[in-house]
């Protein structure tokens, strides 16, 4: 990794750099909600993205985000924190593509008493210099520290490199569901939940 890159705790001055890159993250699953409530207030829905990430409060905030800096200036971001009191799944009960409710893939996809890797997200210009794995590195020390056994993610199907990567880092598809169309999700087919056991391993993380 180049020596210029440093990571950091975010703090609320990071909020809208924060949604941004979660916006480039979700592939538009973060924007839906946004838009919606931008269109009621008249602003655009970055101002929301940005309004809610500046909240110190709940899993959707800058607390639970590490940034990545080039030369003082933000390349990424990692947004992760636990899933607690999800029910357990019941592929009985696995929303369909045809499903009214956009999010509801997701709600399914969650692994209870997981530390959830929620985003990881770098501009363009910063990608494929191992920052991505990095930061995948860091989730698992932060899962270790906070006494779970377990990580958790989503990913989309035709995200082939990201599921790629994943893989190579430990995780296993334990679960799938249908991605609901919608004209602000950049992806189509299948939702994968994506399981990692947390490695014990304390190898130094942040010398960048």
């Amino acid at each position: 990794m180049n020596t210029p890159y440093r990571f950091r705790p975010a703090d609320e001055n990071d909020a809208r750099e924060i949604a941004g890159l979660i916006a480039i993250s979700s592939d538009g699953v973060a924007v839906i909600e946004w838009t919606g409530q931008a269109s009621a207030e008249g602003c655009d829905p970055l101002d929301i993205g940005e309004r809610i990430y500046r909240n110190p409060d709940g899993n959707y905030s800058w607390r639970n985000c590490t940034i990545v800096e080039n030369a003082g200036r933000v390349a990424g971001v990692l947004l992760t924190f636990p899933i607690q009191n999800a029910p357990a799944r019941d592929p009985a009960n696995r929303p369909g593509a045809d499903d009214p409710d956009v999010f509801a893939p997701y709600r399914y996809l969650e692994e209870p008493d997981s530390w959830y890797v929620c985003g990881v997200a770098l501009y363009p210009e910063h990608r494929g210099q191992g920052l991505g794995s990095a930061l995948m590195q860091l989730a698992n020390s932060q899962a270790r520290e906070h006494g779970y056994g377990r990580l958790s993610l989503v990913a989309f199907q035709q995200n082939e490199g990201s599921v790629r990567l994943y893989r190579r880092l430990g995780y296993e598809i334990v679960d799938h569901a249908p991605v609901v169309p919608h004209p602000l999700i950049h992806c189509t087919g299948e939702a994968y939940l994506m399981v990692a056991e947390v490695r014990q391993d304390r190898q130094g993380l942040l010398s960048a």
